[in-house]
């Protein structure tokens, strides 16, 4: 409310940002900053079904008018597609064990019903040396159920073709899979030549269409760890374009 009409909060898409800023009044931006990260509320918020700590329903709907829930996921997916979602969007090693256990303990109702599954399927060995033995796979359904790597892909696109010249796209990344995709699509974007690497004299003419400000990214130093411990996995990435 201070901020008066400096302020205007617009619901939707990544992918859709040019129609949002049009319906909004503008037809470019000079600066984006996406945090990609959940928020704490929905992190915090028991019903969410977003985290192993406390048991609620099989959930993780980022948007609750969505159809896709993780109770859907984990029910009616085959156990081929269980294990290619947790070991791509997990990068768990157990993944294919897990996704067997998943399909022999049908019906999973709530976030316990998976956890006890998960505590099943790694072996002890192995829970002792991560944080929590659920996370990647928690992680896993979550992106599988929302889309977040397809919708990232594609707003990245989006928000870029909207920059103004000279507008900066700053990105808060909280998992390596994210990174690594912003990561490759800044360099694409930072890259002037497109030539063949064992070429020696650069023939395509190319220009780069952005310069990277932050060559590595940018993280949480140790007196914000401090006072944010979700901080510490999020990397900052910025690129201006050209």
């Amino acid at each position: 409310a201070p901020f008066g009409d400096r302020f205007v909060p617009l619901y939707g898409n990544y992918a859709n940002i040019a129609s949002l800023l049009h319906e909004a009044g503008y037809d470019s931006m000079d600066g984006m900053l996406m945090d990609l990260g959940v928020s704490s509320y929905q992190l915090d918020n028991p019903e969410r079904g977003f985290s192993f700590h406390t048991d609620a329903p099989l959930d993780m709907r980022m948007d609750q008018t969505a159809p896709l829930t993780a109770e859907i996921v984990l029910n009616t997916y085959s156990e081929k597609e269980l294990a290619r979602i947790i070991s791509l969007y997990g990068e768990e090693k157990w993944a294919v064990r897990i996704a067997k256990f998943i399909v022999a303990a049908r019906p999973l109702h709530t976030t316990m019903d998976l956890v006890r599954v998960i505590d099943a399927a790694v072996p002890a060995a192995e829970r002792r040396k991560v944080s929590h033995p659920a996370r990647r796979t928690f992680q896993a359904i979550r992106i599988a159920v929302n889309s977040e790597l397809d919708a990232l892909n594609e707003g990245l696109d989006a928000i870029f073709d909207c920059l103004a010249p000279g507008g900066r796209l700053c990105v808060i990344t909280f998992h390596s899979l994210e990174d690594r995709l912003v990561k490759n699509k800044f360099r694409r974007w930072a890259q002037r030549c497109t030539c063949p690497p064992e070429q020696p004299i650069c023939t395509c003419g190319g220009v780069a269409k952005a310069k990277l400000i932050t060559r590595k990214p940018i993280e949480a130093d140790a007196a914000e760890l401090e006072t944010n411990r979700r901080s510490r996995s999020a990397k900052l990435r910025v690129l201006e374009k050209a």
